[in-house]
């Protein structure tokens, strides 16, 4: 191998490794300002992801326990790591059928991961009604 070579795949990995990290900056400022904006008591955030040969997906759910709602939600999805997290009203609503109401299977799976969460979170603990 050339030393051109090596510096090709030296520097892939770098850009790799940088996007990666900004992503990784992207994702935590989100979920920060999602738990800022949503602090209150009787509410979850829970996040869940997919993992795909190709795409992925990470969802957000904000949920409130006592009405077992789920009031927030913002999805990532896509193979990109330029993908940004969009409100997706569409799962909004009764926390029993939210994987009914995904638009992909990327996003059904990430959100049967969050809900995994919220059982784990919540394992122990009496109802709030």
């Amino acid at each position: 191998m050339t030393w051109q070579v090596m510096a090709f795949l030296v520097g892939g990995f770098v850009v790799a490794g940088y996007l990666s990290y900004r992503q990784h900056q992207r994702y935590a400022r989100v979920v920060n300002q999602v738990a800022t904006e949503e602090n209150r008591s009787g509410v979850l955030l829970v996040t869940g992801r997919a993992k795909g040969k190709f795409r992925g997906a990470v969802v957000l759910l904000v949920i409130d326990r006592r009405q077992d709602l789920v009031t927030r939600a913002l999805g990532m999805e896509g193979a990109s790591v330029f993908a940004g997290f969009r409100e997706r009203p569409e799962l909004t609503g009764p926390v029993k059928t939210v994987a009914d109401r995904a638009p992909s299977k990327a996003v059904a799976k990430a959100v049967a991961d969050a809900l995994k969460m919220v059982s784990r979170l919540t394992a122990g603990q009496r109802s709030a009604a």
